[in-house]
């Protein structure tokens, strides 16, 4: 007999959402000034290592960062971080980054590029890679409308 299974996960948005006046979820429509034609999201997945303190110094650090890296000359204009998810129920340590690149994938490598030169992001991103066990990301189109 074949064992199935399933499982189920609930993320909440991270305090620095309302902080940052990020687009979030709570409203579905597309942030900025409507859908654009070759616009994509980009899903980045945390898996972190266990502890109680370990998200929360995740969420300290990208915080601290985070002001360099959208500020970061040479960023493209259209990309925009809509929203920084943490489980609450289900696997445990799990931070997600959604964004949104207006400008598609040479918006995305744009912007890339530009946060690599932000020191302040660069130190950040090397202590989260300490807390990190996995990290995967995900390009997903939007439905034509």
């Amino acid at each position: 007999m074949r064992r199935r299974s399933q499982t189920s996960s609930l993320f909440v948005e991270a305090p620095l959402v309302g902080d940052f006046k990020l687009h979030g979820l709570f409203d579905a429509a597309h942030p900025g000034t409507g859908p654009t034609p070759g616009c994509i999201y980009e899903l980045r997945r945390y898996q972190l290592r266990l502890g109680y303190d370990v998200v929360p110094r995740f969420l300290e650090l990208f915080s601290a960062g985070l002001p360099s890296k959208l500020g970061a000359p040479g960023t493209d204009p259209t990309t925009s971080l809509v929203s920084l998810l943490y489980s609450d129920v289900g696997s445990l340590n799990e931070v997600i980054e959604l964004w949104r690149h207006g400008g598609g994938t040479s918006a995305m490598e744009a912007s890339r590029v530009a946060a690599r030169s932000a020191a302040e992001w660069r130190g950040a991103v090397a202590e989260i890679a300490q807390l990190a066990v996995r990290f995967e990301t995900a390009i997903h189109e939007p439905l034509p409308a």
